[in-house]
């Protein structure tokens, strides 16, 4: 049973693909972020409960993969002490932007995905 009432949100593929993240495999987008920082925010959801965890965007000064897994762990761990619920650790669930605008436009798109999908959003507050 474990993990089984944990899903992501069901947003229209052509909503996330508007603003898309960074992959570990762009190099030159990495490297370029890494110099100036990148935008992160994280999110998970609770299908069970019926909610979305969202955090506000923060500027990370490293845009390294790593950075943001550790980020996307200490995320899990926040939210499942803080909420109780049981958030795989090593799953993804930090975003990276190149910049604010476009972290928040992503965020704010899922957000209103999940309001449309009857989620409650829920601030993930400082983690």
């Amino acid at each position: 049973m474990g993990l089984s009432f944990i899903y992501p949100v069901s947003i229209p593929v052509r909503a996330q693909e508007s603003f898309p993240a960074l992959s570990s495999e762009d190099d030159t987008t990495l490297s370029q972020g890494a110099r100036g920082g990148v935008f992160v925010w994280c999110s998970a959801a609770n299908s069970e409960r019926r909610e979305l965890y969202i955090s506000d965007v923060k500027r990370q000064p490293s845009g390294s993969g790593m950075a943001v897994n550790s980020l996307s762990g200490h995320f899990a761990q926040t939210m499942n002490a803080r909420f109780g619920i049981h958030l795989a650790m090593n799953a993804q669930h930090c975003h990276m932007f190149r910049n604010s605008a476009a972290a928040q436009n992503a965020r704010m798109i899922l957000m209103a995905g999940a309001r449309k999908s009857d989620l409650t959003v829920k601030n993930a507050g400082i983690f």
